[in-house]
């Protein structure tokens, strides 16, 4: 459900719940932006509200307010445990259960990468720890580019054998400062 949520409407008759596939009354009836309809019971509800507003939802209601003019205005009266309450429109609903249930994927995954990192350790932060480097600095600097770049680009463009072969000269000789491998007894 990441997708957004465009309406709530409570079915009073109720029906199965389609996760514990038990009779639940009432039943929620969530239209997303795909026009896609989901049925969720008080649970799932009371949960993506509680994530929402980051603590524990008691009870929550629809209330069909009639004004005098006739028409009707259907508002969500929310108890949170600590008898703090909430009056939301059904739009500000509708967005309260969406960040709800993206809180709830983004602890699911954040438990999931915790997890793995447990059972990874020390190579999953080496793999962290290089790509962090690798993101801030860089190896070769500009001066040592341009030169091998100049370097590439006279060989390439003039044919110079002599260059190319000191290039291969250079390539196949020991490092200057290398010490070879020491003796062990």
């Amino acid at each position: 459900m990441s997708l957004k949520i465009n309406n709530v409407r409570q079915i009073d008759e109720g029906g199965i719940n389609p996760k514990t596939e038990l009779f639940e009354q009432p039943m929620w009836e969530l239209t997303l932006e795909t026009d896609e309809k989901r049925i969720l019971g008080k649970p799932k509800m009371e949960e993506y509200l509680s994530k929402a507003y980051e603590k524990t939802v008691h009870h929550f209601k629809r209330r069909i307010s009639v004004l005098t003019s006739g028409s009707r205005i259907t508002q969500w009266s929310i108890v949170f445990t600590d008898y703090d309450d909430a009056l939301l429109a059904t739009s500000e609903f509708c967005d309260k259960l969406y960040k709800g249930h993206q809180r709830k994927d983004e602890e699911k995954y954040n438990k999931l990468d915790e997890e793995l990192t447990s059972k990874r350790g020390s190579v999953s932060e080496a793999i962290a720890k290089a790509r962090e480097r690798s993101q801030r600095a860089e190896i070769t600097t500009k001066d040592d580019k341009e030169k091998v770049d100049t370097f590439r680009n006279q060989v390439i463009e003039e044919g110079n054998k002599e260059a190319y072969r000191e290039l291969i000269r250079r390539d196949s000789a020991p490092h200057p400062d290398a010490k070879g491998y020491e003796e062990t007894k």
